[in-house]
């Protein structure tokens, strides 16, 4: 067991190894990607995300949870690519809200912190279904939330402790599930590849609170996971192929972002359209609405959004973008096998 460390310096611990968990079990997570689309970056793109999130921890110099973990998941955000690694960083904001203002993490600021990750994440996306991430996360936010009501002493570190086990064996029963939860994942006979990133960024944190290393079998015996294992790959999804994912950030308020979410489900699937943060004199004091719903006083706020399509109709959606607000960057990727 590693000596435990705490407040600003456990959130870097907690990056540096879900990374290095990562870095171990990318080329697994990657085999298991068969949805939303099979082209195996799924690994490659939650890395990613956890290595901007590690990097802007770094740099920060705070002792508050929530602006730490903020900025971490804004940086991450502002830099995603895939599905996945866009939904791990949206969590990762999310998760962030409910502690500012705070140094430690307790079984009481960790289940508001998971409700708020999933509120975040489902808003996030137009369509969002069982059999991924989402459903672990929700499995997991439902279990810190009894565990937190059921607490003697919610600010205890040992309440905290002994919950992460607990979390941690509900993630990976969920992840189980998603096997049977999606049919491209039944045919496969695999469980979702992101809903198997998320389990060991929960390790990772498990480890982190517990002062104890990463457990590098936690995905043995998950289905497709197993030594030997070849999943059944299916076949490209039929349809136009040269479809791309397009990923984009742009400034929008947000009444702007609710018409382009219209316009991009038109023109996609997978859409994902959600705040990094706010710009302008306000970006100090205000923080991004959820989900992109306009609070009251902010219908003319301006805020970075990050935005996440899979679409044959790249420059119609680009169009799109321009037209709803200011596009700051791009990027189009063939949806094609990756590494």
């Amino acid at each position: 067991m590693k000596g435990k460390v705490k407040g600003a310096a456990a959130v870097r611990r907690w990056f540096a190894l879900g990374q290095s968990a990562l870095e171990e079990h990318r080329g697994q997570l990657n085999q298991l990607n068969v949805f939303p689309v099979p082209d195996s970056d799924t690994g490659a793109n939650m890395l990613a995300t956890v290595r901007t999130c590690r990097r802007a921890a770094d740099d920060v110099d705070t002792d508050d949870l929530g602006e730490m973990l903020a900025r971490a998941g804004a940086e991450a955000m502002a830099e995603a690519s895939g599905n996945s690694g866009t939904l791990l960083a949206v969590l990762i904001s999310g998760f962030a809200e409910p502690l500012h203002g705070t140094q430690r993490l307790t079984v009481e600021t960790l289940s508001r912190g998971l409700q708020r990750a999933s509120l975040r994440a489902w808003s996030a996306l137009s369509q969002p279904v069982e059999g991924t991430m989402l459903s672990v996360l929700n499995a997991v936010r439902d279990q810190a939330s009894a565990l937190a009501a059921s607490a003697a002493e919610l600010e205890s570190r040992a309440a905290l402790e002994q919950s992460l086990p607990e979390l941690v064996a509900v993630a990976r029963d969920a992840v189980t599930r998603t096997e049977q939860q999606l049919p491209v994942l039944r045919e496969a006979k695999v469980v979702d590849s992101g809903a198997a990133g998320l389990l060991l960024i929960l390790d990772a944190l498990r480890a982190t609170v517990r002062g104890e290393t990463p457990d590098p079998h936690v995905l043995d015996g998950l289905p497709g996971c197993s030594d030997g294992d070849r999943p059944h790959s299916p076949a490209p999804p039929a349809g136009d192929p040269d479809a791309v994912e397009l990923m984009c950030t742009a400034l929008l308020d947000p009444l702007g972002a609710a018409s382009l979410r219209h316009r991009i489900d038109e023109l996609g699937e997978s859409v994902i359209i959600t705040p990094i943060g706010p710009v302008g004199e306000a970006a100090e004091e205000a923080s991004a609405p959820a989900g992109g719903a306009a609070g009251a006083g902010h219908a003319e706020q301006t805020y970075r959004w990050r935005i996440h399509v899979h679409t044959a109709q790249a420059e119609a959606a680009l169009q799109a973008v321009r037209s709803a607000g200011e596009l700051e960057s791009s990027t189009v990727t063939p949806l094609t096998g990756g590494d």
